[in-house]
């Protein structure tokens, strides 16, 4: 038993820890342009975080159900399920970015003291920042949404090995060095560092999803059909 806990809890950990380490990694490459990359970093990163938290408790519920209906053979039902996650999380995927877009020069404002003359300035250049760095954040709601929520299903149906490799090849060998590459060597700035992190999750979204698709057609095709 501790041996199954294990094989599915590290792996699980790892998926997550190779997400969470390339966002604090573009806090650092942020912080490197300058304090005022790093507040509009800060900002979007805020911004963005309570969005994912919605997609995160759609990624929980479709591993409860999709293992729900693993334990009970009914592989039609799983994928069923699925599906039906992937599809209203990415309506409030769609949403968000929509808020995103509409309001990306308003958003930054709140966290921003304009009545202090002394840091007019550097406030002003912040909200510029942050409200670019919003508008790639729109984007990537739809990737960054569909990778967690698949990475759910496919824990539900305890396949975590394969996915942990996608999340690290994603985000290390492709987010990161676009990351870094734009940030540091372009003038893009800022901006570069989110699309680093936009490439990262739409890569891991895409292979997520094709490997959850394929599993679950496979456990379809290979369950005896019932006869009456």
């Amino acid at each position: 038993m501790l041996k199954k806990v294990y094989n599915l809890g590290v792996p699980s950990a790892l998926q997550m820890f190779f997400e969470v380490a390339i966002f604090t990694a573009a806090i650092w490459l942020s912080g490197i342009l300058g304090k005022n990359p790093q507040a509009a970093n800060q900002i979007a990163l805020n911004l963005s975080s309570m969005t994912f938290m919605v997609a995160m408790g759609f990624s929980v519920a479709a591993m409860i159900r999709v293992g729900n209906q693993k334990g009970l053979s009914n592989f039609v039902e799983l994928r069923r399920i699925a599906f039906s996650m992937f599809f209203i999380s990415l309506i409030f995927a769609v949403v968000f970015a929509g808020v995103f877009f509409l309001f990306n020069e308003m958003m930054p404002k709140f966290y921003l003291d304009y009545d202090n003359p002394l840091e007019l300035l550097d406030n002003t250049e912040v909200a510029s920042i942050a409200a670019q760095l919003l508008l790639i954040a729109a984007v990537f709601q739809i990737s960054d949404t569909l990778q967690v929520v698949a990475l759910g299903a496919l824990r539900g149906m305890q396949d975590v090995k394969i996915p942990t490799v996608i999340t690290f090849i994603a985000y290390w060998l492709v987010g990161f060095p676009i990351s870094y590459y734009l940030s540091m060597y372009t003038d893009a700035g800022s901006a570069g560092i989110w699309w680093g992190l936009l490439a990262g999750l739409t890569v891991s979204a895409i292979l997520l999803f094709i490997r959850f698709n394929y599993l679950s057609k496979q456990l379809i095709a290979n369950t005896p059909a019932k006869t009456i």
